[in-house]
């Protein structure tokens, strides 16, 4: 809450505007000079918005000299840090079971949009079983096929953790979330031509973009090359990184199948290491798609980037946690 002040200065009066706030993990107190008169009530709020924008900007330009970005504009960037700021603090404050509640949720909602994003024919509550079995980690056994891929997929989640982006990790992870399809080589590089189609509104049909991916023996060597990409890009900022990770990876197409379910994956691992929340990045399937698409045959990676960065700020601005 922000108030007014005196200052008495050469036996004269002036009035300066005090306002208390976090930013970051400190408590900060910022003071704005209003002059010799005391400003309306609607001048006040405006001074009061001036003053914190300013402060923040300040505190976050510090932050933020250590990365690099290309797509992102400043002011975009600091938006995204203040909302995850805001997220983390919130859910510090949870209890551990609220914690675990809330994580679960987001665990379960992410698979399940992930899988049905891909054609992949599973039901919430398939996920929801295979979250259970998981958690009671007794080696609980099941014939069930979409209670099986569930559990692939959430295992691959798990394994994040644990793992670097580096071409075995990346192998290791495919080979655990494609475990159920042993016909699309899990944990192995395609051998075999893939094309990427959309379904056109119009003919009713499914057609192939104006983009197709490299040959197998290209897209091993690009394959390889993204890595060597990735590790000397640490720099950018983790927002940007992860949605240029997603959109590399996607344009390789590295495997028969799941390269999108890899995308996504990876696309939070990066988001993970620097603290942000899980993103379940597919959630507007037909937005997710056209951003990708678009920037695929425009050659344009402005257009992804600039989707993941909204879908951060529609996501948890205002996301309930409690």
């Amino acid at each position: 809450m922000a108030k007014v002040v005196k200052r008495k200065v050469s036996e004269k009066e002036y009035f300066y505007l005090e306002k208390t706030i976090r930013i970051g993990k400190k408590v900060r107190k910022l003071y704005n000079y209003l002059g010799k008169k005391m400003p309306s009530k609607k001048e006040l709020a405006k001074k009061e918005k001036e003053l914190e924008e300013k402060a923040l900007l300040k505190f976050y330009k510090k932050r933020l000299s250590k990365f690099k970005f290309s797509f992102l504009s400043e002011k975009e960037i600091i938006e995204a840090e203040i909302i995850k700021a805001s997220f983390s603090e919130r859910f510090s404050k949870l209890s551990e079971k609220k914690k675990n509640e809330f994580n679960k949720k987001q665990v379960i909602d992410f698979v399940y949009t992930t899988l049905r994003t891909e054609g992949v024919d599973v039901d919430f509550s398939d996920v929801q079983t295979a979250f259970t079995i998981l958690q009671k980690k007794k080696g609980e056994f099941t014939f069930d096929k979409k209670v099986i891929i569930s559990s692939a997929m959430i295992s691959g989640l798990n394994f994040l953790p644990k793992i670097k982006i580096n071409e075995k990790d990346v192998l290791r992870l495919h080979g655990i979330i494609m475990s159920s399809f042993e016909d699309k080589s899990p944990g192995q590089l395609r051998d075999d031509q893939r094309i990427i189609a959309k379904f056109n509104p119009v003919t009713f049909q499914s057609e192939e973009i104006k983009y197709r991916p490299p040959n197998p023996k290209d897209a091993e060597k690009r394959f390889k090359e993204f890595f060597e990409w990735f590790n000397g890009n640490q720099d950018i900022y983790p927002l940007e990184l992860a949605a240029l990770v997603h959109l590399k990876i996607y344009l390789i197409h590295p495997f028969k199948d799941g390269n999108k379910r890899i995308c996504r994956l990876l696309f939070n691992k990066v988001l993970q290491d620097s603290g942000y929340p899980l993103l379940n990045i597919s959630k507007k399937t037909s937005d997710y798609f056209n951003a990708l698409i678009k920037s695929v045959e425009t050659k344009d990676e402005k257009h992804f980037v600039k989707f993941c960065h909204k879908t951060f700020i529609e996501q948890v601005k205002h996301k309930r946690i409690k």
